[in-house]
């Protein structure tokens, strides 16, 4: 499920960009009146629907009113009304001819494949950017096949394929240019970036690419994209715990809303701070503020944050002890959790109504949907945090209560009644054999997940989580035993310390998920050079450590020297005309007496030699 509405408007900002290099005829982007409509209604999208409703009635011709169609479709989009837009969209293309007005056509489309995924239906709109891609690459027009790239990422992470969303956004990233006007730039992607980390629980990755895109759309004077920007932000400092940053950020993306007329953005502004409000221990806040951004869900049949908000009213009332109205919320989530495409959800759903069975005495039925709700979010999430395994032991506890609770209730019932003494205890009998099932799978659950954190463990300790290299600690432990056997057995060794040049530079222009992919290239790249018995580990942020085992300094130097020469090859990969990458390199060889600090002393002095003799070199220490 999409709980945030970063990927609605951006998308409407950046459809606008790609057009600039087609054909002058057909049409290759909005006409002059149009456009400067089109970047008048980012201020107040509200009433430029009014406005364009107005215009309707006069255009002069179907080209004309196609356009009007298509920014009214967009808007109502950005807005949230998927059925108005989808309304809009078929009209325009009803007007047109794909043939005749091919920029058109295809924008159109995409602007539907946008509204399906917001009207809970990703896989349609999956079907129609598809043949926007092929259409773009047999056009070779790089900017459309951006931006097809970033809708297939969306609609991707509707479909929770987290790793098929990322690739798309990560390609389309890199793609696109840091700065231009009336193109798609790395600044606009950012958001959808975030919106991949934070989907996958991982909210201190997100931060970063929402803090891009607020500051390029501040950049920009964009308030409503700042207000979603922020709302992603502030939801992402929340998940972490720091709730007064994000209850900040959220009230900030609140009020820009207001002020735009942006009831869906006041919405989803609302039930976030609703949902701190109740951490907070102020159910009646929350309730008043979910109630409130219920009613705008509802006017635009918001699906996703229907649902969402449905639950949390139900989690309000089950706490409270109001069965009827926790009865009816309930409801009206599971007519919203489709369980082909929220299967989490709907699991969820059917974990609150087996709480609601439980608080009216309805105990058989309730064990029996958890069991099954249980089972379903056990096979779905699987690689949850310690947070969902307390949760599940939580919950087993309280299956042994319900299970404790029926055999008094059986052991009373036998006493009342000798003549159905038979079939009562075959319920028992059948009752403790399930649970005692129950109870061996999680134990079998948590057992996996314990061996797994215990893997990753190891995994964090030792290794790099970017370059999958070793780390400083574990790289320093391998020199040590290195150096050990050297001088055990006599034989040579050689140590080199390598720096990336220039390497924040490279960060503050191109942007640090480029930097991070440089980090990554160099060191597969460097894997494939050195020997299977050689090591290189990464010590800093952008230098590493080779320790090359029986080899002497100028063997050592050979197959640096095809690092060095690597490295300036790899700047060809990122489209950056501009970028640069080269490594400095300081080598030294093992004298028999050394301890691991002198020798990286010895070859920290050769690689500032090598920075100051004009970098991208490879310098001996003295010493070798």
């Amino acid at each position: 499920m999409l709980s945030g509405r970063w990927h609605i408007l951006l998308f409407c900002i950046v459809m606008f960009g790609y057009s600039r290099d087609l054909p002058a005829s057909p049409l290759s982007m909005l006409e002059p009146e149009f456009n400067a409509l089109y970047m008048e209604s980012q201020q107040q999208p509200a009433t430029a629907l009014q406005q364009i409703e107005i215009q309707l009635g006069s255009a002069a011709g179907p080209l004309q009113q196609a356009q009007l169609l298509y920014i009214q479709a967009e808007l109502q989009t950005l807005l949230v009304y998927p059925e108005q837009a989808l309304e809009s969209a078929a009209q325009a293309l009803a007007l047109i001819d794909e043939t005749e007005q091919p920029w058109l056509y295809h924008s159109l489309q995409l602007v539907r494949a946008y509204a399906f995924d917001l009207a809970g239906t990703p896989a349609e709109g999956m079907a129609i950017t598809e043949r926007v891609i092929q259409f773009a690459q047999q056009l070779q027009h790089q900017q459309l096949f951006i931006q097809a790239l970033v809708v297939r990422g969306v609609l991707q992470l509707s479909l929770v394929n987290y790793v098929a969303a990322l690739q798309d956004l990560m390609r389309a990233y890199q793609l696109a240019p840091t700065t231009g006007d009336g193109v798609v730039t790395k600044g606009h992607i950012a958001g959808y970036i975030a919106l991949v980390y934070e989907y996958r629980r991982e909210h201190e990755l997100s931060i970063p690419y929402f803090e891009e895109a607020v500051a390029f759309h501040q950049q920009q004077n964009s308030p409503v994209e700042v207000s979603i920007a922020l709302y992603g932000l502030g939801k992402a400092h929340s998940k972490l715990g720091d709730y007064a940053v994000g209850k900040s950020k959220l009230q900030q993306s609140l009020q820009l809303a207001e002020a735009a007329g942006d009831e869906q953005g006041v919405a989803y502004a609302q039930k976030e701070l609703a949902a701190i409000a109740l951490l907070q221990l102020d159910p009646e806040h929350a309730k008043t503020l979910l109630l409130q951004a219920l009613a705008s869900f509802e006017q635009a049949n918001n699906r996703y944050m229907l649902l969402d908000t449905q639950l949390q009213l139900g989690r309000i009332a089950l706490q409270a002890g109001e069965t009827t109205t926790a009865e009816k919320h309930l409801q009206q989530a599971m007519h919203f959790a489709d369980p082909e495409h929220m299967p989490i959800q709907h699991a969820e759903v059917q974990r609150l109504q087996a709480e609601w069975l439980s608080q009216t005495g309805q105990n058989d039925e309730a064990y029996q949907l958890l069991k099954t709700a249980s089972q379903r979010l056990t096979e779905l999430q699987r690689e949850e945090s310690t947070q969902l395994l307390h949760q599940l032991r939580t919950q087993n506890e309280l299956d042994s209560r319900m299970l404790e609770n029926e055999l008094l209730q059986k052991e009373l019932e036998l006493q009342q009644s000798l003549v159905s003494n038979q079939a009562r205890h075959q319920r028992l009998l059948t009752t403790l054999l399930i649970g005692a099932i129950t109870g061996s799978l999680l134990l079998l659950f948590l057992l996996t997940r314990i061996w797994w954190q215990r893997k990753r463990l190891h995994q964090l300790a030792h290794f790099d989580s970017l370059t999958s290299l070793p780390n400083r600690h574990f790289t320093l432990k391998l020199l040590d035993q290195q150096l050990r056997l050297a001088s055990r057995h006599h034989y040579p060794l050689s140590v080199a310390m390598l720096d990336l040049d220039h390497f924040k530079q490279i960060n503050d222009q191109f942007g640090h998920a480029t930097g991070d992919q440089l980090l990554r290239d160099f060191a597969a790249e460097c894997q494939k050079l050195l020997r299977a018995s050689d090591v290189i580990g990464r010590i800093g942020g952008e230098e590493f450590l080779a320790i090359l085992p029986h080899t002497t300094v100028d063997a050592a130097a050979s197959v640096l020297e095809k690092i060095r020469k690597m490295t300036e090859q790899l700047a060809s990969r990122y489209h950056e005309p501009s970028m640069i990458t080269t490594v400095s390199i300081g080598v030294c060889g093992f004298s028999g007496y050394d301890n691991a600090d002198t020798l990286m002393l010895s070859a920290d002095q050769a690689l500032y030699e090598a920075k100051e003799n004009g970098r991208n070199q490879l310098q001996l220490s003295p010493a070798a």
